[in-house]
């Protein structure tokens, strides 16, 4: 009977390694023979091993390089449409954003500023502080110019953040309004919600 188990264990293991990318060998290996990508895999099998339907992933390819993300965010959408999975899927990188989400909230210094359809964000952004993100995303043509937003002034403590608007102090839109008066998260558009007093 305890074999049996063990048997069902294994088997289940080996049906997890499949499921990411990886082979039922690699069960043998010890943690410091896989590369970093396949580390990754090895996280992604863990979080699915318990059958979610959520899954918050906090920048789950930032220490990776370039192919080996593609193959992860990759593995990601797979698993999202055989599995029927939700992520929060938590990153500073704008061009995984774009990939991989369907809906985007921005935040600064822990508040929601923008959130929006991940299209309407990109074409459309319009709380300072996501023109200003998007503005940076390099353009993989050279012909193409993008006019550049740059921040001045030094990003405040989340510990003891400004009044009013948190992002006021960094904003070249800002009134003397926005020191003293923190602007509600308010639907501009249809799904389109924005926290600015200047934006409406």
């Amino acid at each position: 009977h305890k074999l049996a188990k063990g048997r069902d264990k294994e088997q289940r293991v080996v049906e997890l390694l499949e499921k990411v990318g990886l082979r039922k060998d690699h069960i043998y290996r010890y943690p410091h023979e896989f590369s970093g990508g396949q580390k990754q895999r090895i996280g992604i099998a863990r979080a699915i091993a318990i059958n979610p339907r959520f899954i918050v992933a906090d920048e789950p390819v930032a220490s990776l390089d370039v192919s080996i993300k593609a193959g992860i965010l990759n593995l990601l959408k797979e698993l999202q449409r055989d599995l029927g999975l939700t992520y929060l899927f938590i990153t500073h990188d704008l061009s995984v954003v774009k990939y991989i989400c369907d809906r985007v909230a921005v935040m600064y210094l822990g508040k929601l500023v923008e959130v929006a359809q991940t299209n309407t964000l990109f074409t459309n952004p319009l709380h300072p502080y996501t023109q200003a993100l998007i503005s940076a995303i390099p353009i993989p043509d050279p012909t193409v110019k993008r006019e550049r937003i740059i921040l001045t002034g030094s990003v405040p403590t989340a510990i003891d953040p400004p009044s009013g608007c948190r992002f006021h102090p960094r904003c070249a839109n800002a009134t003397s309004q926005c020191s003293h008066t923190t602007p509600e998260l308010v639907e501009i558009e249809p799904e389109h919600f924005v926290s600015c007093l200047n934006s409406k």
